[in-house]
């Protein structure tokens, strides 16, 4: 399980009764259409949310952030709909919007996976000891980082945008009712996990394993819109891609707290050494970990097309 804020905005993202957006197809509904009113009402309703002030401000990052990653997500589901030109533009669009939100996100994420790395192995006594310095530099560093941007104002700042952009998704006929681009929308997904997993097979550094991630990550949402349309969509499948997506989650958690350590100037070298010693044992356990479900799932994956 990932740290309590990030489930705090997953739970509330999708369980709450105040949301209303059906992420998935409706029955008989077409491609095209369906697309483009479920990619514009995440966005509306990503512009509401970032103001309700009734979520604390980091659960506000969180939710406002997963609505522009799985509305970007099913976006790509029309690239052979649109020209590249456009399709490269709009993805930009989104990125954009996402990244205004990251530094701030990203702190809080390093906070909390430096509670959840020391709780992990308070049986060590030496990490024990040495994690007052770091948890300071942390809490330093995000009064920093929020200094000149407070998250209330990206997050109104966003929300402004959207607001302002929104609408146009629901009105421009960027993804042709009633088109059907490929007989199967979740290939391309499926086979961008597939070489991205194959990069970290081959290499497994940090940084392939993030993308590795984010594909993860994209084809679960895709598999959400499609709604068990298409075989690779059903319900246990998609199970195995958000058991996946948490494990690749918290390595990529560790990865990022292990760097920030690793350049965090003043730290006496053993509290530097002591940390990175834990991050390296939980990263290898968690990569080693997420590698096997990874290999099952494209298996499983494989089978059902092959079934059907």
């Amino acid at each position: 399980m990932r740290s309590l804020m990030p489930r705090i905005g997953y739970q509330y993202a999708t369980n709450s009764s105040r949301t209303s957006v059906k992420y998935h197809l409706k029955k008989q509904e077409a491609f095209g259409a369906g697309l483009q009113r479920v990619v514009g009402a995440l966005l509306l309703q990503a512009s509401c949310e970032a103001g309700m002030d009734d979520i604390p401000v980091a659960g506000r990052i969180h939710i406002v952030r997963k609505r522009l990653k799985r509305a970007r997500a099913i976006h790509k589901l029309a690239r052979p709909a649109l020209d590249e030109g456009r399709y490269y533009r709009d993805q930009a669009w989104f990125r954009d919007r996402g990244r205004r939100l990251s530094q701030a996100r990203d702190v809080d994420v390093l906070v909390e996976t430096h509670v959840r790395l020391a709780h992990l192995s308070a049986r060590n006594t030496e990490a024990e000891s040495t994690g007052d310095p770091v948890r300071g530099a942390l809490h330093r560093l995000r009064r920093e980082a929020h200094l000149d941007s407070p998250p209330s104002q990206l997050l109104d700042e966003v929300a402004e945008d959207l607001k302002v952009d929104a609408p146009d998704w629901d009105t421009v006929s960027w993804a042709p009712a009633g088109t059907r681009p490929v007989p199967d929308p979740l290939t391309p997904g499926i086979e961008h996990f597939a070489r991205a997993l194959d990069d970290v097979v081959r290499l497994p550094t940090g940084e392939r394993l993030h993308s590795l991630r984010k594909r993860v990550k994209d084809l679960g949402y895709q598999m959400d819109f499609m709604a068990r349309r298409v075989p690779a969509a059903g319900k246990r499948l998609r199970r195995k891609v958000e058991r996946l997506g948490e494990l690749l989650g918290w390595h990529h958690d560790v990865w990022l707290l292990a760097d920030r350590v690793a350049a965090m100037e003043g730290l006496p070298a053993g509290v530097r050494q002591s940390w990175k010693g834990l991050a390296d044992a939980e990263g290898k356990r968690v990569e080693q970990r997420a590698l096997a479900k990874a290999d099952k799932l494209r298996r499983a994956i494989a089978r059902k097309i092959g079934e059907q």
